[in-house]
């Protein structure tokens, strides 16, 4: 199985997790303040990349216990589910009217601005 080149390898997510983790840990020790939205969504997106990596090796358990936690900062994030596609009908778009704008010097023009 190769892996998608637009994917991150699985350590660099780890990484990714493990860093975020030790940052927030240091700016707030006591984990009495909330984090911001963005946070929990980074993470969120993160555990659902190394879930996703997971289940495609076939470790069924492991990718379940990272999907639960992306689903969990994916709610504490705000994060809504995405809505599902309409088709949508569109009014035609009118024919276009070309018009030439640039101005022609005519040989008989005086530059006489008086």
């Amino acid at each position: 199985m190769s892996r998608n080149q637009d994917e991150p390898s699985p350590w660099r997510l780890r990484f990714d997790i493990g860093s975020t983790l030790a940052l927030v840990w240091i700016a707030n020790p006591t984990g009495r303040r909330l984090l911001i939205p963005d946070v929990h969504l980074y993470l969120a997106d993160r555990y659902g990349l190394l879930a996703r990596h997971h289940r495609l090796r076939g470790n069924i358990r492991r990718a379940a216990r990272f999907e639960k936690k992306a689903e969990r900062h994916f709610e504490l994030g705000g994060g809504e589910p995405p809505r599902p596609a309409a088709a949508v009908a569109m009014a035609i778009p009118r024919t276009p009217t070309l018009v030439d704008a640039v101005a022609h010097h005519q040989p008989d023009d005086s530059d006489d601005a008086a």
